[in-house]
This record gives structure tokens, sequence and C-alpha cells, in this order.
């Protein structure tokens, strides 16, 4: 089987001084089989809560929800129930059926192997991870998987069209996860902060991404 992965990688946008305004303003493009891609940590003072009315306003655009523009004031706890039961019957010990899929073979073997790499830096960066634990968190990841593709890839055929993804409220080290699997996946990704960046420890994720504090009445 071919490795697809090699013809298509996100590379991170080179930061500037006004990386927040880039998340709303530019697009990547892919060429040579790679896509750049921002993945912006924002710590916005006083600014914030100008910020999500921006974000809420553009989130509710028809043509940017058309394009894939999603915004998640604040991730949704953990299934219940009958619906956690489904998740967790997707779970597999040696692999997981993933509720979303790409008809573009590029792409579906680069979300596959993008699952893979989050679930291996969930282990690394806690040192060890029990079954349970892996578990646990690879249902959180389905979950957001099948809330949240559907609305970002609106276009599963063509390496054309590419997702913004901005969030608010607590983001610890598995919604971290799930926002690097995006960025893996050409999505550009905005978590915005009032004062307090995202809960992770690990400097090697950190470095995934970039961190920037937004000017006084941005």
């Amino acid at each position: 089987m071919a490795d697809y992965r090699q013809y298509f990688q996100a590379v991170l946008r080179p930061p500037s001084e006004h990386a927040a305004e880039d998340f709303f303003m530019l697009s990547g493009r892919y060429a040579n089989f790679r896509k750049e891609t921002c993945f912006i940590r924002c710590l916005s003072g006083s600014s914030y809560d100008a910020m999500v009315e921006r974000l809420r306003r553009w989130e509710g655009d028809a043509r940017a929800r058309r394009s894939g523009h999603v915004f998640v004031p604040a991730f949704p706890r953990q299934p219940e129930g009958a619906e956690l039961e489904r998740y967790v019957a997707l779970c597999r010990p040696e692999s997981c059926r993933l509720p979303f899929s790409f008809e573009n073979q590029i792409l579906q073997e680069t979300f596959e192997a993008g699952v893979g790499e989050v679930q291996a830096l969930f282990r690394q960066s806690r040192g060890r991870a029990e079954a349970s634990i892996l578990r646990n968190f690879t249902v959180k990841l389905l979950y957001w998987i099948d809330l949240y593709f559907p609305r970002l890839f609106t276009e599963t055929r063509k390496i054309a069209c590419f997702p913004k993804f901005a969030c608010c409220g607590t983001v610890k080290l598995p919604e971290y996860l799930f926002l690097c699997l995006l960025y893996r996946l050409g999505c550009d990704v905005l978590y915005l902060g009032r004062e307090r960046d995202v809960g992770v420890e690990d400097p090697e994720l950190l470095r995934l991404s970039v961190r920037v504090e937004a000017p006084e009445g941005e």
C-alpha cells in the first residue's frame, strides 16, 4: 500500500505580530504536497470579549459555514449512557473504527495516521497510560470527531477547501491533542484565552503551536 502521507503535510505558518487577525483573513495554499496552516494560542487580555463576539458573528455567516468554519465556546463533556456505549464500541484493542471518513484517499490515510499519532502523543506525554485511560481519551476523540468533522470538512473528495476551528474555555491534554489532529489535517486552529494558556505542560507538544498575545484593543 502506498504511503499517502507523503502527499499531504501540514506546515506551520510563520508567526506574525497579527497572528490572530491572520487566522480570520488568510487561507493557506496546498502546493508541493504541503499545506500552510496556522495553530495559534492567543491570549487576548482585555480584547477577549470582543474577540469572542467576533468569532460568534464569524461562525454565523452562511458562507463561513459552507467553508467549514466552526467556533466552540467550550468543549462538551464526554457523552453518557447509550451514546457513550456507542463510542466505546468503536474502540478496539488494536485499532478503532472512525465515525468519519474522507472520499479522498490521501486525506483518509492522513486522517487515520493522525489519529494514531495523537494516541501515541497522549501516551508519551503522560509517561504511561493504562488501557482504560487510553480508551477514555479515544472515546473523547471519537466523540469530537463525530461532532465537528462533518461541519469542518464539508468537501471530502478534493484537497481544495480548508476549514478553520476556533475554541475557548478549558483546553487540557485531550482537547489540545484534538486540535493537533485538526492541524495535521490542514485545518487552521485558534485557541482563544483571556490570560490563561492551555493546560498542557509538555514543552514538545506546545512547540506544535504558536503562542501570541494580542495587542491591547486589537
